[in-house]
């Protein structure tokens, strides 16, 4: 993938802004090349969780990325706490390596801006409810007659079709309308927020994937695409497993009664002695027969599966056993078994824990003027492509200036559109 024979680096008064080497396997050396999005110009228009995430994913991944903000209120993830030497946490951890300007769309000057952008992109990302862009002249139909080869991602809750299109939504209301709060519940079927929010990062990861196929598109075809992501579709996607029992028996899957979510002793959560947890998976038959082995319960090997008295006694015994020690007893137990067994760790157990350093999945980040601090690393293993971990936090506007003088615009002008307020710095 390239920058369409652009200028290569759209931007060149940011310089480089950290990165970590690509993963090499054990016994083999590769050259590491640079970042596969290198020289590739993402005009990031997206707040607040999901969008960041998915443009993040790409600058860790060599993209020169611009995130637009409103110069009023900006990015309202720069707003959420915890907050470390004046910075939003959960903002570093989706911001990192991007550029600032903010601009105030509403104005004509600040359209121009958008198209001065456009015209020079490989991919603007939006998160705007449908019709939003189009009132800012900046909607797919616009953007593309000046530059026939962006990849344009509008990433939205209900997508741009469908009579939900236009409702507001977050995380666990997607969640409840794909269905996955109504599979998710407590003992007494309370539906429960999961602890992560599923759908938003699961949509990000899933607008990334959409913008690199759509890229692949285009180095075939030589012009780019609209590509509409929709945080509900994705959750949606989500239920495959549920769905899958439904479409096939029409039985309706119920909270705690499918495969997965608890009805069989094989797979469930078992309280320990000391009032934590385990996770068990032993779906496997031969997982199942070494389990039943270990708990000292050989005569439960053939009722794996089972219905009524059968699987409420097979489950209460798993739960008598498990309850005789604590967490930390069966970790030295279960540490010389092969089973699919672990510990429900709390953060600031997986935060130490030795996997997570080995995977290298919190490098540190260099923060300019600021700090050293821990940061979450891209999810993926190159063993030839250069990974970035970038650490620059951009200020809100902090690059207007910059971006806008590549862009051809004089200190005057730039001067004039500040006085005005079309722009921040």
């Amino acid at each position: 993938m390239h920058g369409g024979g652009r200028c290569p680096f759209l931007f060149p008064f940011l310089g480089d802004p950290g990165h970590a080497g690509g993963f090499k396997p054990a016994g083999r050396f590769s050259p590491v090349m640079p970042g596969p999005l290198e020289g590739v110009v993402v005009i990031d228009l997206t707040r607040l969780l999901p969008g960041p995430f998915a443009t993040q994913l790409l600058v860790n991944l060599g993209a020169d990325v611009v995130k637009v903000e409103d110069p009023g209120a900006g990015d309202y993830m720069r707003g959420v706490p915890p907050t470390t030497q004046g910075i939003s946490y959960p903002f570093l951890m989706v911001n990192r390596g991007k550029k600032s300007i903010a601009v105030d769309l509403k104005t004509p000057e600040g359209q121009e801006i958008l198209h001065k952008l456009a015209a020079r992109a490989d991919i603007l990302v939006e998160q705007f409810r449908p019709g939003v862009m189009e009132s800012f002249h900046g909607d797919y139909a616009t953007l593309s007659r000046m530059n026939p080869r962006l990849v344009y991602c509008s990433f939205s809750g209900y997508g741009q079709t469908g009579p939900s299109k236009g409702v507001p939504g977050h995380d666990i209301t997607f969640e409840a309308h794909a269905g996955i709060l109504g599979v998710t519940a407590d003992r007494g079927g309370r539906p429960v927020i999961p602890g992560v929010p599923i759908a938003d990062l699961a949509s990000a990861f899933n607008a990334a994937f959409a913008i690199l196929a759509a890229l692949r598109t285009r180095d075939r075809t030589g012009r780019g695409e609209f590509v509409d992501v929709s945080i509900f579709d994705t959750a949606v996607g989500l239920m495959v497993l549920n769905l899958a029992h439904f479409l096939a028996t029409r039985e309706e899957p119920a909270a705690g009664e499918t495969i997965l979510t608890g009805r069989f002793p094989f797979y469930d959560l078992y309280e320990t002695a000391d009032g934590r947890w385990l996770a068990v998976a032993a779906v496997e038959p031969k997982f199942w027969r070494r389990l039943c082995e270990l708990l000292g319960l050989p005569e439960l090997v053939d009722h794996q599966f089972g219905d009524g008295a059968t699987l409420e006694r097979t489950t209460a015994a798993l739960s008598g056993k498990f309850r005789e020690r604590t967490l930390e007893e069966w970790e030295r137990v279960l540490s010389n078994e092969d089973l699919p067994v672990a510990p429900v760790k709390r953060v600031s157990e997986v935060a130490r824990d030795p996997h997570v350093r080995a995977r290298e999945l919190f490098p540190v980040a260099d923060i300019p003027g600021l700090w050293k601090t821990p940061v979450l690393g891209h999810p993926a293993k190159h063993s030839v492509s250069e990974v970035r971990t970038p650490a620059r936090v951009p200020s809100k506007g902090e690059d207007t200036d910059a971006i806008l003088a590549s862009l051809g615009y004089t200190a005057e002008t730039i001067d004039a559109l500040w006085r005005k307020g079309v722009i921040a710095r």
